[in-house]
């Protein structure tokens, strides 16, 4: 009993209820308006309530396509493309200017598809006088069955919707395509997810592993730099590192470097510029210039006085002691192995400076 209230209490806002018939009367619903109502002197025929509902059909059709259109175009000429700078300024000068945007639109489409429709009832059926629409208690069964049947067609698609992510999300469907190497799947499944969201740096890492794995290089530097720029800053590191071990496995070298000191030109608190300094130091290391690597680990052990958090000073100790020891300063070398002991180092940091590597997060 309360789920057939319900039904009827929906059904009288919706499209279906759209007449209602007074003593020698009919009033017709505004297809926008649902309080505003279009009276008629006479009672309609069957045949005009019939040709009333194609015609409500028609205009509701029209202004749900371009609304919708209208939103896709928003979402992907402006949003979409702008995103960056959009999540970097307060919400009030992003996401309010798009929500009036979109008011003003959607107001628009409907006040014109609304004017049109009264033009088509005074065309077809004569002039009408504007009231407020009575919710008559009487039910058209034809058009209450209507609504039913529309109303099963959302809740089908909303079940078919939860079914789908119930399977497994896409990102997770894309890294078990990686997992069985089967990395040209992977890339189809990601482009695609890549096309319908822009802004999941999901999408680019997953095709930036599978791409590395295809030996498409540059393809998969351009993808971790885009999941790089989208990715929350906490979250963004592992794009970024493994940016630079490709460019690192490929011997691009140079623009590794140009990387590292953009992030460092560009970093927002010190914290982030240290930390990009010491992995700096580390690629140097690693390509075999030792002695700029020399300089960023004089410049970071005496910085971490004023750090003692982000900048362990008994590993710096011990990594530079490691690069004294390539440029043949053995007794340099020791002395910071000494030094590194007196600052407590633990036997889980000995090891040596750490080679770039390709990291996977299997989502």
């Amino acid at each position: 009993m309360i789920k057939f209230n319900i039904l009827k209490w929906l059904y009288k806002r919706a499209p279906m209820n759209f007449y209602s018939f007074l003593e020698d009367a009919t009033v017709i619903k505004s297809i926008n308006n649902t309080c505003l109502g279009y009276k008629y002197d006479r009672v309609f025929t069957d045949e005009e309530i019939n040709s009333v509902w194609e015609n409500i059909k028609k205009h509701k059709r029209f202004s749900t396509i371009m609304i919708f259109l209208s939103f896709i175009v928003v979402l992907y000429g402006i949003i979409f493309p702008n995103y960056n700078f959009l999540s970097s300024v307060e919400w009030y000068c992003s996401i309010l200017p798009f929500l009036v945007i979109l008011w003003v639109i959607y107001k628009s489409i409907t006040f014109i598809t609304t004017k049109c429709f009264e033009k088509s009832l005074k065309a077809n059926y004569g002039v009408y006088e504007t009231t407020i629409f009575p919710f008559s208690e009487n039910i058209n069964e034809k058009y209450y069955n209507l609504f039913k049947i529309e109303l099963l067609k959302v809740f089908l698609f909303i079940l078919i919707i939860l079914l789908c992510f119930g399977m497994g999300s896409p990102f997770k469907i894309a890294s078990k395509c990686i997992q069985q190497k089967k990395y040209d799947d992977a890339v189809r499944i990601t482009t695609i997810g890549s096309k319908i969201f822009p802004i999941a740096p999901e999408w680019f890492s997953l095709r930036a592993y599978s791409r590395f794995k295809l030996k498409d290089y540059g393809g998969a530097i351009r993808d971790y730099d885009r999941a790089y720029k989208l990715e929350p800053d906490e979250y963004s590191v592992m794009n970024f590192d493994n940016k630079i071990f490709i460019k690192y496995y490929i011997g691009d070298y140079k623009s590794a470097l140009k990387d590292f000191d953009k992030e460092i030109k560009n970093a927002k608190n010190d914290e982030d510029r240290d930390s990009f300094y010491w992995d700096k130091a580390q690629f140097l290391y690693n390509i075999k210039n030792y002695k700029a690597a020399l300089k960023i680990y004089d410049y970071l052990i005496d910085k971490a006085d004023s750090d003692r958090v982000f900048l362990l000073k008994n590993r710096l100790y011990f990594e530079r002691a490691q690069v004294y020891e390539r440029l043949g300063q053995d007794d340099l070398a020791q002395q910071d192995y000494a030094d590194a002991d007196d600052l407590s180092i633990e036997e889980s940091f000995k090891n040596p400076i750490p080679k770039p590597v390709l990291l996977f997060d299997g989502m």
